[in-house]
């Protein structure tokens, strides 16, 4: 990954987690544990290690982990920009991320196969 587009994705991991990764801000449904929390986080040091097969999966795990949001709104938004993150095959999308103020604007370069 290029470190313009790391930086980019960095920037997003951030703000993703400090927009969506606390209860504060966010109602969570009952049961939550905070996984979408610590998978943004993990993203965020994969990302920093330069660990791409990780930073993938924790993306993905993120992504999965977004169901515990009981705001439509925020799930689908959140969903957007992790599929921006997750897969750079797919169009780029224009439009701005809600209420965060995230345009979606980088890409993960895909993991070499093994």
């Amino acid at each position: 990954m290029n470190s313009t587009r790391a930086q980019r994705d960095l920037q997003c991991l951030d703000r993703l987690i400090a927009d969506f990764g606390g209860t504060d801000n966010v109602h969570q449904s009952k049961g939550s544990t905070g996984s979408l929390h610590e998978h943004l986080q993990a993203a965020r040091r994969y990302l920093l290690g330069s660990m791409a097969g990780e930073y993938s999966l924790s993306l993905r795990l993120a992504k999965e982990s977004v169901a515990s949001l009981s705001d439509k709104t925020k799930r689908t938004e959140l969903k957007t920009i992790l599929r921006s993150l997750i897969d750079p095959e797919e169009p780029k999308e224009q439009a701005e991320a809600g209420d965060t103020g995230l345009a979606i604007a980088s890409r993960v370069e895909p993991v070499p196969a093994h």
